[in-house]
């Protein structure tokens, strides 16, 4: 919540100088929203969990470079992604579940295309993003189903077993919607990871692991 309260006043900031840049085309703006995120993964071992899809906070700043129709939307996103699962700790005793934190910091430089001009714009995007490592930790937590046993949860950092740099390509569709010199959107993305971000397999049963997700975001531009 502090991250996004310096976002905040960082955009509030830059927009008490943008009334020339807004005259050339130029939107900056706030995006927030949920990352509904997954981790491919392909392994040696023939009893891999089954991953499935965990919710992280996304949100951050962006700016727009109009081009017509076309535009060029640079951002900057405070981003969590990962993964989790469950698997029996002991069968018909204990159940295990586990998350893969994942914190990074991405830089999504997008095409964006407005299919109208009126009020409501909908619109598509598309390009590249590079995501820069801040955080990474595995979590377990297991539950017993028989009494006289006590639930507990352990956790370590895995950051340093991760690549610190890592491409995707983002997709998009939303809609822009303007009132005034304002723009209020809402978009849904999906996020397809390009890099292993292992850093070394050699010792490990994984052999590749990409991120991949969806993305819901509200965007609020002046």
């Amino acid at each position: 919540m502090k991250k996004f309260a310096a976002l905040v006043f960082a955009v509030a900031a830059v927009a008490l100088f943008t009334s020339q840049a807004q005259a050339q085309g130029v939107t900056y703006g706030l995006k927030a929203g949920l990352n509904l995120a997954n981790v491919t993964i392909k392994s040696a071992s023939t009893d891999m969990p089954d991953f499935k899809s965990q919710i992280g906070g996304v949100e951050g700043i962006f700016v727009n470079f109009k081009l017509g129709a076309v535009s060029i939307q640079p951002e900057l996103l405070y981003s969590q992604r990962g993964t989790k699962w469950t698997e029996d700790e002991e069968v018909g005793v204990a159940i295990l579940t586990g998350h893969m934190r994942i914190t990074s910091l991405e830089l999504p430089i997008l095409v964006k295309y407005n299919f109208l001009s009126g009020a409501v714009r909908p619109f598509v995007l598309a390009g590249p993003s590079i995501s820069y490592l801040l955080s990474a930790r595995w979590q377990y937590n297991v539950h017993y189903y028989t009494s006289g046993y006590t639930d507990y949860s352990y956790a370590y950092s895995m950051t340093d077993d991760l690549k610190k740099i890592a491409l995707a390509g983002v997709f998009g569709i939303g809609a822009d919607y303007h009132v005034s010199k304002y723009v209020f959107s809402l978009e849904a993305r999906y996020h397809l990871g390009l890099t292993n971000v292992i850093k070394d397999t050699e010792d490990s049963d994984v052999t590749s692991a990409k991120h991949k997700g969806f993305t819901v975001l509200i965007g609020f531009g002046f």
